[in-house]
């Protein structure tokens, strides 16, 4: 295991003070499941409920917990003020609430760019938006946050085919790890190309637990609350 550097120890630290800010909606119970993976199968354990999942595990999150670990990632970088912030909203009628959110990120940062499916907001001045209707990177939810001094990360892959926010689910992670970052951005870029074979090998790049939506339902209204 690598060792934890100081960039990862001082992205932490913050991140947690933003997580509390964002985390009435996660702390009011348990709202996160841990995943035991095997390396050689994929088969994937639903294990514990946690109320905050810890970064570098695979977890299934519910939508707000998503959403409280994105902002926090999204404060992280409006802290730091320069860098490169890359965010998938999966259809980008689901930019809208966050617009202002953005646009201040964008007036501060050094790049923004913003993923998804449908029609380009209008009036996002500094933001570069990234159309893609292929159903496979819709499936992602990435936040990704990298300058010279801090990175961060959660990429998730929803698990169940629901379109109503309140009742997706993911599993993925969050990380602070600058060779991760720097690894998945890379090749989180080379999407653009629209190449099936490179979206093919990223999934084997970064391949997640093979979680069932059944199990992951059944599990969430027996353990979570």
């Amino acid at each position: 295991m690598l060792a934890v550097t100081a960039c990862e120890r001082n992205a932490g630290r913050k991140f947690r003070d933003y997580l509390k800010k964002h985390g009435e909606a996660i702390l009011d119970g348990k709202r996160a499941v841990r995943v035991h993976q095997c390396r050689k199968t994929n088969k994937a354990t639903l294990g514990e409920a946690v109320y905050v999942p810890g970064s570098d595990v695979h977890h299934i999150l519910d939508s707000e917990v998503m959403l409280a670990v994105s902002h926090s990632i999204e404060d992280l970088a409006m802290d730091i003020g320069k860098g490169e912030l890359i965010a998938t909203f999966q259809d980008l009628s689901n930019f809208e609430p966050q617009r202002q959110r953005y646009v201040a990120l964008a007036e501060k940062l050094d790049a923004v760019r913003v993923w998804g499916a449908g029609e380009i907001p209008q009036g996002c001045r500094g933001i570069d938006f990234i159309v893609t209707n292929d159903p496979k990177v819709r499936k992602y939810w990435l936040v990704l946050f990298e300058s010279p001094t801090c990175r961060a990360i959660l990429l998730c892959r929803q698990v169940n085919q629901s379109t109503e926010f309140a009742r997706k689910r993911f599993v993925g992670f969050y990380s602070f790890n600058p060779y991760l970052v720097q690894s998945i951005r890379w090749r989180f870029n080379l999407l653009t190309s629209g190449l099936s074979r490179i979206l093919r090998h990223w999934e084997k790049t970064f391949p997640f637990p093979d979680c069932k939506a059944k199990e992951v339902e059944a599990h969430f209204r027996n353990h979570c609350r």
